[in-house]
C-alpha cells in the first residue's frame, strides 16, 4: 500500500483537450496515487479553487493567455493568499516579455507551447523536487524554532525556580535571624532549668529548619549545574574534627558512642574541597545518629589506592541503628525519599540529605554505596580521589578559624545598616554582649548610612543587602567610588539573608570585603569582625 502523500497539481488552461492529454500522459502516476490533478478553465475559476483550498495544491500550472482572468493576473492574486506553492507558466514560444513578467510575479519555471509532454513531466518533477526541499527546510526551521522555544521555556522556568528559591531563603532567613539571635541572647541570661529547656527546643528547631533550607538551595544549585568545588589544601583530621564536634552534642544526648577512626596510612593533607567533604560527612553522620537508638556511630577513613600524586580515600559512616530493608536500599538516594513513611513520621526530615550527598560525591568523580541489616546497623561508604597535599601548606586549619578574642575588639565604632527592627535589636544586643565598650549606630537604609558616614568615622560597616530607599549594593558602590580616603576604604561586611552563590558574588563585586549569612553564630560574627579590623590596620599602615 502506497503511504506517500500525493502531490496536488492545479492545471489552469482554456484548451478543452489539455485535461484528457495530461490524464493520459500521467495515468500510471495518477493510478499509483503519486499525483492528483485538478483543472480550471481560467484564472477566476482557479482563484476560487485556491481560496476554497488554501493549502490544497503544491503546483499551479497555468497558461498566460486566457479569457476572464489571464495567468499574469492569477499570479498577482495568488501572492496575496500566502499560499505555499510553486507556479509554472505556459506560454507561446517566443513570448519572452510575458514569461519575464510571470517570473517577476513569482513563477518558478516555464514551458512553451506547443507542449512537449516529456518536457512537462521533467518540469513537474523538478518543481516537486524543489518544493519538497523547501518543505523540508520549513519543517527543519519549525523544529529549530520549537527547540529554541523549549530551551527558552526551560531556561525561564529554571531562572524563575532559582529566583523563587533565593527569595524563599531570604524571606525565611530574615525572621529566623531574629529567632536564633534572641534565643542565643536568652540562653546566656539568668533563667531556671525549665526555661532553658524550652529555649533549647526553640534553638534546635531553628537549626533543623536551617538545615532544610540549605538542603533545598544546594539541590537547586546542583540541578542548575552551578555547584562549584574548591581546590585547596586541607588536613583530613580537621575535616573529621569539624564533623565530629558539630554532631557530638546529638550523640551525648542519646548516650551514643561517637568515634573517629583514621587509618595511619591515610595522607595527612589532601587537595580538594574540605567544606563539601565536611557537608557530606555531617549529612551521613547526622542520619546515622538520628536512626541509632543505642550503640555507636563511627566515621572511618581508609586508604584504598595511592600513587605518587593521588590518593583514593574511602570514607565510611558505620552505625548500629535500625537498619534499612533490602527492598528500600535502591530508593534512599532519591529526592524527598526515605526508607518508609513510618520512618518519616518517627524521625522526621526531608530525605534530601542523602540525595545531595550522593550528587556532591559523584560531581567530584566519586561513588557511594550502602550496606545494611535490619536491626543490626548500616554502613554508608564513599570514595573520592584527591591530589596529595603537604601539611605545611595548610597552615591554619581551613575548616576552623581561630576564635577571635573579644578583648582585642574593645571600643569599636560600628555602623549597622539594617531596616528590620528585630534584626537591628539582635545585632546590637549581640555585639554589645560580645564586645566591651562597643559603639553602634544604626541606619535604616543605605541612603541614611551614607549621610552618617560623611558625618562620622567608623571602624566597620555591617551592611544589610535588601533595604528600601537604597540597597546595600548601591550604598557600598557609592562609598567605594565617591568618598575620599580613608572613608572610601572603610571595611564593609554584608549581613545578609541572601546566601546563593550569585548573591554572595554580587556582594564582593559591589566592593564589600566580607559577608555573614543570617542567622549568624556569635563566634562567626566575632571572627569576621576581627578579620576586618586586621584588614583596616593593614590598609592604614
Amino acid at each position: 500500500m502506497n503511504t506517500l502523500v500525493p502531490a496536488k497539481i492545479l492545471v489552469v488552461d482554456d484548451e478543452p483537450d489539455l485535461e484528457h492529454l495530461i490524464r493520459q500522459r500521467f495515468r500510471h502516476r495518477i493510478k499509483n496515487n503519486e499525483i492528483i490533478f485538478d483543472f480550471a478553465s481560467n484564472g477566476e475559476e482557479a482563484l476560487k479553487k485556491l481560496q476554497s483550498l488554501p493549502d490544497g495544491y503544491d503546483v499551479v500550472l497555468t497558461d498566460i493567455n486566457m479569457p476572464i482572468m489571464d495567468g499574469l493576473t492569477l499570479l498577482e492574486n495568488i501572492k496575496k493568499l500566502h499560499h505555499f506553492y510553486k507556479a509554472v507558466v505556459v506560454s507561446a514560444y517566443g513570448d519572452l516579455a510575458n514569461i519575464r513578467t510571470a517570473m517577476n510575479r513569482g513563477a518558478f519555471d516555464f514551458i512553451t507551447k506547443p507542449i512537449d509532454f516529456g518536457d512537462l513531466e521533467a518540469t513537474i518533477n523538478k518543481t516537486l523536487s524543489e518544493l519538497n526541499l523547501l518543505k523540508q527546510g520549513v519543517l527543519a526551521r519549525e523544529r529549530l524554532d520549537s527547540a529554541i522555544r523549549d530551551k527558552e521555556h526551560a531556561e525561564n522556568s529554571e531562572r524563575f525556580k532559582q529566583q523563587f528559591l533565593a527569595n524563599m531563603s531570604h524571606e525565611i532567613r530574615t525572621p529566623m535571624n531574629s529567632i536564633v539571635g534572641v534565643t542565643n541572647l536568652l540562653v546566656n541570661s539568668p533563667m531556671n532549668d525549665g526555661q532553658k529547656k524550652y529555649l533549647n527546643v526553640i534553638r534546635k528547631s531553628a537549626e533543623n529548619l536551617l538545615v532544610i533550607i540549605n538542603d533545598i538551595l544546594d539541590l537547586s544549585k546542583i540541578e542548575a549545574g552551578k555547584m562549584e568545588f574548591e581546590q585547596t589544601s586541607f588536613l583530613v583530621s580537621d575535616v573529621l574534627d569539624t564533623a565530629y564536634h558539630t554532631l557530638l552534642f546529638r550523640a551525648e544526648e542519646k548516650n551514643l558512642q561517637f568515634k573517629l577512626d583514621i587509618k595511619e596510612d591515610v595522607p595527612k593533607a589532601l587537595i580538594g574541597d574540605p567544606v563539601r567533604l565536611t557537608q557530606v560527612l555531617i549529612n551521613l553522620s547526622g542520619n546515622a545518629l538520628k536512626f541509632t537508638e543505642k550503640g555507636s556511630v563511627t566515621i572511618q577513613v581508609t586508604l584504598k589506592n595511592k600513587t605518587d600524586e593521588n590518593a583514593d580515600i574511602q570514607f565510611s559512616v558505620i552505625d548500629t541503628g535500625i537498619g534499612i530493608a533490602e527492598e528500600k536500599l535502591g530508593k534512599i538516594f532519591e529526592s524527598f525519599s526515605q526508607a518508609s513513611s513510618d520512618t518519616t513520621r518517627k524521625y522526621g526530615g526531608t530525605g534530601l540529605g542523602l540525595t545531595i550527598s550522593k550528587q556532591l560525591i559523584e560531581l567530584q568523580g566519586g561513588a557511594i554505596h550502602v550496606t545494611s541489616t535490619m536491626g543490626v546497623g548500616t554502613a554508608f561508604s564513599f570514595h573520592l580521589t584527591y591530589p596529595i597535599g603537604k601539611a605545611e601548606d595548610v597552615g591554619k586549619a581551613i575548616i576552623h578559624e581561630s576564635d577571635a578574642n573579644p578583648e582585642e575588639l574593645k571600643g569599636l565604632n560600628i555602623l549597622l545598616v539594617e531596616d528590620n527592627p528585630f534584626n537591628q535589636m539582635v545585632a546590637v544586643d549581640t555585639l554589645t554582649d560580645l564586645i566591651k565598650d562597643i559603639n553602634i549606630d544604626v541606619a535604616e537604609n543605605g541612603k541614611v548610612a551614607l549621610d552618617m558616614l560623611r558625618a562620622k568615622d567608623y571602624d566597620i560597616l555591617l551592611m544589610d543587602v535588601q533595604m528600601p530607599e537604597m540597597d546595600g549594593f548601591e550604598a557600598t558602590q557609592k562609598i567605594r567610588t565617591t568618598f575620599d580616603k580613608p572613608k572610601r576604604n572603610v571595611p564593609i561586611m554584608a549581613m545578609t539573608a541572601n546566601v546563593t552563590n550569585d548573591e554572595v558574588e554580587k556582594c564582593f563585586e559591589s566592593g564589600m570585603d566580607q559577608y555573614i549569612s543570617k542567622p549568624f553564630s556569635q563566634q562567626d560574627l566575632l571572627n569576621k569582625i576581627a578579620q576586618l579590623t586586621v584588614r583596616k590596620k593593614q590598609i592604614s599602615a
